[in-house]
């Protein structure tokens, strides 16, 4: 199931395994708090780098670590429907999270599967993501630094943390779109908008849905991230592990989930 493809040289024997993690909908502090959890495993413990699949069983509103939450998100409005607010450990701008798959990819730098240049990480973590894309929809693009595009409108956007000697990368990629949430929910930089030729955020974005025409079921879903763990495994010549975090990074990811939960309700105030 998992395209295992074995390499005729390695620099060293860890380089390829990599521990794979299929988690059920989750909420946003613990998705956040699962992520967080794994950086520091595979920093402290010398666990294998790990491939995370996921989502989110609600609306949830994350932060870039450098964001002025007052100036890119709808405190009221995400107060009012109870949308929880958090600050993520990576940069990048500030993301609805709702009906998407995301990922989250996590390796010690030193293993050097990553080029060292940002730009070019960002581009090597993704084109698994752009190659899976081709094989369900027409017109898919890289759009630096970290977007990919389907005829100029986003579907994916990614977000680095580098850490500890550690390097976690993790993105999405849009299932569809409920645009009451999308619309009101954060604020969009509208020179931003305007400068790539869109007059609404929605304009900007794309789905899978919205490109295959097609009520994405669980069906699909299920293939679609089948094909995203066969490209990885593919491109970056790896073998992988199906497993989950150990008690180590259980513990870590409930004590941070707490710091996270009451961040997220200071954030609603």
């Amino acid at each position: 199931m998992y395209g295992k493809q074995k390499s005729k040289k390695r620099k060293i024997s860890i380089m390829n395994k990599f521990r794979l993690i299929l988690d059920p909908p989750l909420s946003g502090v613990m998705n956040m708090a699962k992520d967080h959890a794994i950086l520091h495993g595979v920093s402290h413990n010398e666990l294998l780098p790990t491939l995370r699949i996921y989502r989110w069983i609600e609306p949830t509103v994350t932060i870039g670590y450098f964001e002025d939450i007052n100036n890119t998100v709808n405190r009221d409005y995400c107060k009012k429907r109870n949308i929880p607010i958090i600050r993520r450990e990576s940069g990048g701008g500030t993301v609805l999270h709702h009906l998407e798959l995301t990922y989250s990819f996590t390796t010690p730098l030193h293993l050097e599967l990553i080029p060292e240049s940002v730009d070019e990480s960002f581009r090597k973590i993704i084109s698994p993501l752009i190659n899976t894309l081709k094989m369900f929809v027409d017109g898919v693009e890289y759009r630096p630094i970290n977007d990919i595009i389907i005829n100029k409108k986003k579907i994916s956007g990614s977000a680095q943390v580098r850490k500890f000697g550690i390097l976690q990368q993790h993105g999405t990629v849009i299932i569809d779109i409920d645009d009451e949430f999308l619309t009101s929910a954060i604020f969009y930089d509208e020179y931003k908008l305007q400068s790539r030729g869109f007059t609404s955020p929605r304009e900007s974005l794309t789905s899978l849905r919205d490109e295959t025409g097609k009520e994405v079921n669980e069906k699909f879903i299920e293939n679609f991230v089948t094909s995203i763990i066969d490209r990885f495994s593919k491109e970056f010549d790896i073998d992988f592990i199906g497993s989950d975090i150990t008690a180590s990074e259980k513990s870590i990811m409930d004590e941070f989930a707490k710091k996270l939960a009451a961040e997220s309700l200071l954030f609603k105030k």
